[in-house]
């Protein structure tokens, strides 16, 4: 064999060789992307999941705040139609939403959302029956000839004596299931033996992506219902794949054209190869990290390099880009609360935890445990909507009423954690009343109250662990609710 058939043959070899590891870096790509598309699809789906649920406790909560009126029981007892209509429009927050009052009899005695549509018998009715003989009914079933998810209850006078039934019922249509999909990439599907409903207007994905919600309820004429949930597109990882065939395609006509080429474009080739094949090794064996890959990558898009390869890193480029963004984005959403932006309970412990260790090397701070008073009367009153309002904005003043080296984050509930460095008792004193009076001065947009909190404080002690200065300072917030809220206390 001559010379040239030897190069040729050690060139074919060697970027085979590339080739064939270059396919199985991108696989490795391809499978970290895919893993993380599924983990995007399962937290969407338990938050989607979490919404359905909250769904059903709404309703259940506003039947048992009416069944609870003694002016409910009284208007139906007394077939008071327009005071039963009065009380239900104070429940009702779209058109979609029904509230009926039954008598024994199955006899509507007042509609919520049709003043003057009463009368009509509905004691033939699955959950109607379900209700009278069992006291309850969760599930779905026909409403005024429309599918819809339903709680009806027994309703007692004296907690006894049955006198009626009142149901709540939400539509089952394409904006209902829209409100639990909204702001993720999810689409959401219900089918019954009387229709299929669909937020997305693509064609159905294949079932083996869909999953149903791990809900209980009964059904009535409503037969077979079912709420599935599935993902609105795999684009990306379509895209991915679609890389991955334009780096086959560029190696393979380059290994054509090298073929053909002379020795030295052989050789320039598999140099170049040989770079680019190292970058990727670096960062398959950790070497690099995934930043430092799309620097390299685009190092390599800045040389003078052949048409192939500039294909080749352009396409690892964009994934390594794809991929950053993603890891980014789970680790922002792993240590940050959604609601007020504040690290969430896992990274204040986490970084609990590192102060305990500094502390060992003579560093020291204090810790502040702070709980909203009275939060519950907030939601209760006023809605979670407005809870919600009310957590966000005291969040934000909270913010601005610490130093950039402080840690904030949001324990749980309506309850925060601030860590202190390099704060000792008096310090951690001053910042907690600092920022009692800020909140309690402050005026809500959509909260007509003022609002107070209560504060407790413990600075680091030698030998402390995380677990005995969070008792020191809870103990301490629960010395400040005791006596009286809307202050700062502090234990030793």
């Amino acid at each position: 064999m001559n010379l040239y058939n030897k190069v040729l043959f050690l060139s074919f070899l060697q970027l085979g060789t590339i080739f064939v590891f270059g396919i199985y870096q991108i696989q490795s790509l391809y499978l970290t992307q895919k893993r993380a598309f599924d983990q995007k699809n399962v937290m969407q789906a338990e938050v989607i999941q979490k919404r359905f649920e909250e769904k059903q406790q709404s309703l259940q909560k506003t039947a048992h705040i009416l069944i609870n009126s003694q002016e409910v029981i009284t208007g139906i007892l007394s077939h008071d139609t327009d005071m039963l209509y009065n009380w239900s429009k104070l429940f009702l927050s779209s058109t979609s939403e029904k509230i009926h009052f039954m008598d024994l009899d199955g006899t509507i005695i007042s509609r919520g959302e049709a003043e003057f549509n009463f009368g009509d018998d509905t004691s033939q009715r699955f959950y109607v029956r379900q209700a009278l003989q069992n006291d309850t009914f969760l599930g779905i079933d026909f409403v005024d000839g429309e599918e819809c998810l339903i709680y009806a209850k027994r309703v007692k006078q004296y907690g006894q004596r049955p006198i009626g039934v009142i149901s709540l019922a939400i539509v089952i249509d394409n904006a209902f299931l829209n409100t639990l999909v909204q702001d993720t990439s999810m689409t959401m599907t219900y089918t019954s033996t009387h229709q299929t409903l669909s937020t997305s207007i693509e064609p159905f994905l294949p079932q083996a992506l869909s999953s149903s919600l791990h809900v209980t309820f009964q059904t009535g004429g409503a037969k077979d219902a079912n709420f599935s949930i599935s993902p609105s597109s795999e684009e990306e990882l379509y895209a991915l794949k679609e890389a991955r065939n334009t780096f086959l395609i560029g190696i393979s006509l380059a290994l054509l054209i090298l073929m053909l080429a002379l020795h030295f474009t052989l050789l320039k080739h598999l140099k170049e190869h040989k770079a680019l094949s190292l970058v990727l090794i670096d960062f398959y064996e950790d070497r690099l990290s995934i930043h430092d890959l799309m620097r390299a990558i685009k190092h390599t898009l800045h040389q003078h390099t052949t048409p192939e390869i500039k294909k080749i890193a352009e396409a690892l480029f964009n994934m390594s880009e794809k991929i950053a963004h993603t890891q980014t984005a789970l680790e922002h959403s792993s240590t940050t609360d959604q609601l007020t932006a504040l690290a969430n309970r896992r990274k204040v412990e986490e970084y609990l935890e590192q102060k305990i260790e500094e502390s060992k090397r003579g560093a020291f701070f204090s810790i502040i445990m702070i709980d909203i008073d009275h939060f519950k009367n907030i939601n209760d009153t006023y809605g979670h909507a407005i809870g919600d309002h009310v957590l966000i904005h005291t969040a934000r003043l909270m913010s601005a009423s610490i130093r950039e080296s402080d840690m904030l984050g949001r324990w749980g509930g309506e309850e925060f954690l601030l860590i202190l460095p390099n704060t000792p008792l008096d310090g951690a004193l001053r910042i907690a009343e600092h920022i009692r009076a800020t909140l309690h001065q402050h005026t809500f947009e959509h909260y007509p109250e003022f609002l107070s909190m209560s504060l407790g404080v413990a600075t680091h002690q030698p030998n402390d662990t995380s677990k005995t200065i969070l008792k020191r300072a809870d103990n301490a917030l629960y010395k400040a609710k005791n006596g009286g809220r809307n202050q700062v206390q502090h234990e030793s």
